[in-house]
């Protein structure tokens, strides 16, 4: 006897993507220069403020301090990019190189999720009066991993500043501090530098 259930094809269909920011060229004239020159493009990329290390493993010096918190911002301007897609969730982050709060990370890693990655806006679809372009590199964005990858060179990019918490190593807290981020290089190098697979397998919800 053959079923009469049928998929709703409302369900939420999650996406998982698996993100990976690759910041090896850290020379002081590489994309991601591990001290300031003066331009303020130090940092890299990472979710983990000061005072996620402790003891010996507190940043040494008011530059590297002020070095990670930049890195903080950056990371916070990628997920405001990736939330400006749609509504989304962070997941699985994981860094490498990044052994205190000296060390700039080598490469950021996380997985971003997309209840409904179907609406992602692809390049040629009309979102309001406007038609979405091409990515930083005038390639076609005709997928959600394309999408996202954009996104988040945007956010490695796009020069910010915020008012944050910068450790004191004299004092041994943290201080309110004026913090600008900019980028060491062209939005379409930051492209190449990030690379998003989708995670297969998932299931509907």
């Amino acid at each position: 006897m053959s079923s009469s259930f049928q998929q709703d094809l409302d369900q939420l269909q999650p996406g998982f993507y698996r993100v990976i920011i690759t910041m090896t060229d850290n020379g002081n004239s590489g994309a991601f220069p591990t001290t300031d020159q003066g331009n303020k493009q130090d940092g890299g990329c990472t979710p983990n403020t000061w005072d996620y290390f402790s003891g010996a493993s507190l940043p040494s010096t008011a530059a590297l301090a002020l070095s990670r918190a930049r890195g903080n911002l950056r990371f916070k301007q990628v997920i405001n990019q990736l939330t400006s897609l749609a509504d989304c969730q962070i997941l699985d982050i994981a860094m490498t190189g990044e052994t205190n709060g000296d060390t700039q990370a080598t490469v950021c890693n996380f997985t971003v999720k997309y209840d409904r990655d179907a609406f992602l806006p692809l390049t040629g679809t009309k979102q309001g009066t406007a038609t979405v372009g091409q990515d930083a590199n005038s390639q076609d964005m005709d997928t959600p991993a394309k999408v996202i990858r954009n996104a988040v060179a945007a956010g490695l990019y796009n020069g910010t500043t915020e008012s944050m918490r910068v450790y004191d190593p004299i004092s041994g807290t943290g201080t309110q501090q004026s913090v600008t981020a900019n980028a060491a290089t062209s939005n379409s190098a930051l492209v190449a530098l990030v690379g998003v697979t989708q995670i297969s397998g998932t299931t509907l919800v």
